[in-house]
């Protein structure tokens, strides 16, 4: 126990952008988690850009998700023995199409071009999609790839890793049971 209240597993979404993380930010803050979505500050920056996975965040937080810690999932899992993972999926043909709009507005025209918001988010696109501008044929390729060597790493660990298709209706019945929390009595929320 920890202040009182039990210890908890660190929990990671390793999603990509418009698969549900946001979402299962929410519904993971329901079920008791204090997780960071997209986090924005220096400690997670240096963090990234040193390649370490150790978020000082993490010292007080119980979890990230979002696309900061897609790329960083072996290293978390090395770091924080004992983690969930979960992988938030989306049918590709509306995965791109949400995509698209999303990246329609300029990551220079959402901040100051030399803030710290600016400079992760264009880290974290070319680190993730390896762009900074949409194309759908390279999405459809990060996709796929990452699905696939995410599933690879924790083959046989399904203790480890969850599966989980928000925009396709899946929702509290896969996650709670997979945190080892009840399911709580409220729609899962959908952004």
């Amino acid at each position: 126990m920890a202040d009182g209240r039990p210890l908890r597993p660190k929990v990671f979404g390793l999603g990509l952008s418009r698969t549900g993380t946001r979402s299962l930010t929410t519904a993971l803050h329901t079920l008791g988690f204090d997780v960071a979505h997209y986090p924005c500050d220096p400690g997670t920056y240096q963090a990234l850009v040193d390649g370490t996975a150790r978020f000082p965040l993490l010292a007080e937080r119980d979890g990230i998700t979002d696309i900061t810690v897609a790329p960083y999932y072996e290293e978390l899992d090395l770091a924080w023995p004992g983690a969930k993972f979960i992988l938030t999926v989306r049918e590709e043909r509306s995965w791109l199409r949400s995509c698209a709009y999303h990246w329609e507005r300029p990551i220079a025209s959402k901040a100051d071009p030399d803030s710290l918001y600016v400079q992760l988010q264009r880290f974290l696109r070319a680190a993730v999609y390896g762009c900074h501008e949409f194309d759908a044929a390279r999405f459809a390729r990060v996709h796929r790839r990452h699905v696939e060597q995410v599933r690879r790493y924790f083959d046989g660990r399904e203790g480890d890793l969850l599966i989980l298709d928000i925009v396709g209706g899946q929702g509290y019945e896969r996650l709670a049971p997979f945190l080892g929390v009840p399911i709580p009595d409220e729609p899962f929320p959908r952004f």
